[in-house]
């Protein structure tokens, strides 16, 4: 009698060790495909708002140096433009003040500077500036491009060279900006391009 309880006792100890077993490796498949689901969602949604920023970024671009403006000191509305830095005036508060602007690729972000003017005469001194884009992957492409009132509209068409010199600044009449956005080099999609070209409305040429 106690050798049958004995049994009994040691099958139902070895179903307990194998149920044990079983539950902790189905436990490990769903952490697994908990971390994995979490993983996903998290990239999705970093990458939903890499691209949302990025193009809300192109768009208050767009919109900003469209309307550029001569400066209130003077200055003519295109100061800097490089394959990764452009600097220009415009009113982009609608204040009356013509604030200075600079876009520039620090560190894969793409960051805006803004300084408003004060003094008398009129200066430019305290810049605040602050993150506009995430993931920007323009390591060796340039992000901003600049073209003159030979360009026809057509992707062979080329740029003008960087740095543009001092004296070919009021010669541009457009401005590109190409975007590429990568949150992760090792994950598919790959590098997403943005880009826009944008026609100054108040160049000489204009006028």
């Amino acid at each position: 009698m106690n050798k049958d309880n004995k049994k009994r006792n040691g099958f139902t100890l070895i179903e307990t060790l194998v149920l044990l077993g079983v539950f902790i490796l189905v436990l490990g498949v769903l952490m697994n495909f908990l971390i994995y689901t979490y993983k996903s969602e998290n990239f999705s949604t970093n990458k939903a708002m890499a691209i949302n920023n990025a193009h809300k970024g192109i768009n208050n671009f767009t919109k900003e140096i469209r309307d550029a403006i001569q400066s209130d000191s003077g200055t003519y509305l295109l100061e800097k433009c490089e394959d990764f830095e452009v600097v220009f005036y415009s009113d982009i508060d609608k204040d009356n003040g013509v604030e200075k602007v600079r876009y520039f690729l620090e560190d894969e972000k793409m960051k805006k500077g803004i300084i408003n003017p004060s003094g008398s005469p009129i200066v430019y001194t305290e810049e605040e500036i602050k993150i506009i884009s995430n993931y920007v992957k323009n390591t060796t492409t340039p992000l901003f491009y600049f073209y003159d009132s030979t360009f026809s509209g057509k992707e062979e068409d080329l740029s003008l060279g960087t740095p543009v010199t001092s004296d070919l600044l009021d010669e541009i009449t457009m401005v590109g900006i190409k975007m590429k956005i990568d949150i992760d080099p090792f994950r598919s999609p790959k590098i997403l391009e943005i880009k826009s070209k944008i026609q100054l409305r108040n160049t000489k040429q204009n006028y």
